[in-house]
């Protein structure tokens, strides 16, 4: 299993600046200490743990006062290298940044690592540094397209719309639209009038199709992003019902809201992960259905997509 969480506890902490001295500073025999900064206290800080809380990857974004965001102290553990760990955590960044107002992402990278920025969309920046050293660095930057903010692949986005409007015809009739996909974030919405109850509010079952398809939806998308085919399988759901909904609704989750290990996936076998959405009255709403509805997904390597109510496996909960 793993988590995209944000260091807070001093336990959380102190795990993750020994990892980064571990993976960066300790091959080159640097003292402890040398991995911190001065703008570490100014930073955002993501870390992916294990079922047990151990790091498996750490990030780091800066953002400058000029309003650009600098990405250092990218590591990820050895054995779970080409398994999305750090694109994944990149993906975090960037949406951070992008809440921040930053129009491009700058980094340092390592002579190594090239090749794994290029592909997440960073370009190079003149030729590798002639520094004395461990390694040779090379300067790479990567703009931040603006209508990004609203989707990330809006191919992606509409290919999962049609599929929902193909295989669950009811969802055209509820009004549920794709609103937002960041890679980091994503954002679903419903019509109030065609889902209202006897009380004129939203009708309980009409919220907990939108959340599961959201959940849904995030996972599909989480798939894609690694390149990773299968079936999205879900069985049992529960549901308590909070407080009316008066306005139309809105169901988010994140990659902070998922867990799971799609390492067993990309091995060719099954693998669990579990989606937190979060439902809203309105677009700037309190939250209102559930305080989170827990979306169990059991994947399976080598089947086609589906999209049948009986092959969902789905667990929904309040805490």
């Amino acid at each position: 299993m793993f988590k995209l969480i944000t260091p807070n506890t001093d336990n959380q902490l102190k795990k993750y600046y020994h990892f980064r001295w571990q993976m960066l500073r300790e091959p080159w025999r640097m003292p402890a200490g040398s991995e911190r900064d001065e703008f570490d206290a100014m930073s955002h800080h993501r870390m992916i743990v294990d079922g047990r809380g151990r790091p498996m990857a750490i990030g780091r974004l800066y953002v400058t006062p000029d309003h650009e965001g600098q990405i250092r102290y990218m590591a990820v553990k050895s054995n779970r290298r080409s398994k999305g760990m750090g694109s994944l955590l990149l993906v975090a960044l960037e949406s951070l940044a992008r809440q921040d107002g930053v129009k491009r992402l700058v980094c340092n990278a390592r002579e190594e690592a090239i090749d794994f920025y290029e592909r997440n969309g960073f370009e190079r920046r003149g030729d590798l540094s002639d520094e004395r050293g461990p390694t040779r660095h090379l300067q790479m930057v990567k703009p931040l397209d603006p209508m990004a903010n609203v989707l990330r692949k809006p191919e992606w986005c509409t290919d999962l719309q049609e599929r929902w409007a193909h295989h669950i015809p009811i969802s055209d009739k509820m009004g549920i639209k794709i609103n937002q996909y960041t890679g980091y974030q994503f954002e679903c919405s419903a019509q109030l009038n065609p889902n209202l109850n006897p009380h004129n509010t939203l009708f309980a079952g009409s919220a907990f199709t939108l959340a599961t398809l959201t959940g849904w939806g995030m996972a599909w998308l989480l798939l894609k992003e690694r390149s990773l085919h299968g079936d999205i399988v879900l069985a049992d759901s529960r549901i308590r019902y909070r407080h009316p909904v008066e306005q139309n609704p809105v169901a988010q989750t994140s990659l902070d809201g998922i867990s799971g290990d799609l390492d067993r996936l990309a091995s060719g076998r099954k693998a669990r992960i579990v989606i937190h959405v979060t439902i809203y009255s309105g677009k700037n709403g309190r939250r209102r259905v559930y305080r989170y509805v827990h979306v169990i997904a059991e994947l399976q390597v080598g089947a086609r997509f589906k999209i049948r109510c009986l092959s969902w496996l789905c667990l929904a909960s309040l805490s």
